[in-house]
């Protein structure tokens, strides 16, 4: 009798962005064979191309309906559904954009029902949960950057609809604030960084409210286990887990990177939107699968420092 056990598949889009490509070295380590699926070939996939077990796929989500042509396996247990065009910077005022991202996300579900895929989970933000209640009030004057909120938000629900009907288990990640050593972008903890180690002062709020900060292999690890584990059609908050004020973040930065140096803390008002973390089940994932994040905020940090 042969006890080997049989390959794990999966699809994984957005395979080659910064979370993306932390999930496919972790489904590496549990000896999956991943689909990634690239944008197309002008993409940069360097931190994924030499990967053993890992086939690139190209296929814009624009044309997600010729996924089914492109990948032939119909024995694909799951599927990471990170794309989404626009997630930072200007373009989450796009609303254009954002309703192309829900419009594709609902296209990919149907392809996936044709290729007799069971199970998916779509990675939301914790932005959603910043402005979900806010955006139920009267009289609100949401800024255009909402409309990525408001994109991710509608998608989380037409998802909801689409799997009941085609029977896909269906997994919906609100993920942290997260950071990590070869993070690209200009995050908040990319800006202290970046401002303590050059010796400059930023200009910070009082930083009072709560926040949450995950390592971004912390959040790979969140995925695969909603994914693999997770309940049908439930939503999971993704993070560390351990909600604080934002302040003992910022001063644990600052002691790390240059303890010498002022915080900035309070230099300018807050005028922003906070997370509501008592309206969030953090213990959700760890009581439905068993998930508990590895890296402290602080080691994360000499992580970056170590590599940067």
């Amino acid at each position: 009798m042969n006890d080997r056990i049989a390959q794990k598949t999966a699809i994984v889009t957005g395979a080659n962005g910064f979370v993306g490509h932390h999930l496919v070295r972790l489904l590496l380590k549990y000896e999956y064979k991943i689909y990634a699926i690239i944008r197309n070939e002008k993409e940069d996939i360097s931190n994924i191309c030499a990967l053993e077990n890992v086939e690139i796929i190209y296929c814009d989500m624009e044309e997600v309906n010729h996924l089914p042509e492109k990948i032939k396996d119909r024995n694909i247990e799951y599927v990471y559904h990170l794309a989404w065009a626009g997630s930072s910077g200007d373009q989450r005022m796009n609303y254009e954009l954002q309703l192309k991202n829900a419009l594709w996300t609902c296209r990919l579900i149907e392809v996936l029902s044709l290729m007799n895929v069971k199970r998916m989970i779509v990675s939301g933000s914790v932005t959603q949960l910043m402005y979900r209640d806010y955006l139920t009030e009267d009289n609100i004057k949401p800024e255009m950057v909402t409309c990525y909120a408001i994109g991710k938000i509608s998608t989380e629900y037409l998802c909801k609809c689409l799997c009941t009907k085609y029977n896909i288990d269906l997994c919906w990640a609100y993920i942290s604030n997260f950071y990590g050593a070869d993070d690209p972008t200009n995050n908040f903890i990319n800006f202290l960084v970046k401002n303590y180690k050059s010796g400059i002062v930023p200009t910070l709020t009082p930083a009072d409210q709560l926040a949450d900060f995950a390592y971004v292999t912390d959040i790979a690890k969140g995925l695969m286990y909603a994914c693999e584990k997770g309940k049908s059609n439930t939503s999971y908050y993704i993070g560390y887990g351990n909600p604080r004020p934002l302040k003992e973040f910022i001063r644990a930065v600052r002691d790390i990177v240059n303890p010498q140096i002022e915080s900035g803390i309070g230099k300018k008002n807050f005028n922003g939107m906070n997370v509501d973390f008592s309206k969030i089940d953090v213990e959700k994932l760890a009581r439905d699968t068993g998930y508990r994040a590895d890296i402290s905020f602080e080691e994360g940090i000499r992580y970056i420092l170590k590599e940067k």
